[in-house]
């Protein structure tokens, strides 16, 4: 669960990265746009979305690649890592245990631990 937290504030932290970075070609060109999957993929590395492509084309097949994953590379950044970094704190969320209530004495409350003072 801590792992599935982990990946869902990373993701929240990379939607605030692509929130900056929209913002500031925003003010340096003037016009709003939110960075695609795509592009900012080939921004950060190049090599490795044509490796990814040449490999899918070759491997799996050419219809994967247009039909499937190159609309899904179109997709703006920012919803995406919002969505997905919502969704795994959801999955990743803590649930609380209860003890039933109902019995005779009823539940008892959570104990308080001692604090040492003199260390």
């Amino acid at each position: 669960m801590v792992l599935i937290r982990a990946l869902g504030w990373l993701l929240l932290a990379m939607a605030v990265a692509a929130m900056v970075y929209d913002g500031l070609a925003w003010w340096s060109e003037g016009s709003f746009r939110l960075v695609s999957l795509g592009d900012l993929w080939s921004r950060l590395e190049t090599g490795s979305l044509n490796a990814f492509q040449t490999t899918v084309e070759r491997r799996v097949s050419v219809s994967l690649w247009t039909r499937i994953l190159q609309p899904a590379l179109r997709v703006p950044a920012l919803p995406v890592f919002v969505g997905f970094g919502l969704v795994f704190l959801w999955l990743g969320r803590r649930r609380e245990t209860r003890p039933e209530s109902g019995s005779i004495i009823g539940s008892r409350p959570p104990r308080r631990r001692r604090s040492r003072s003199g260390l």
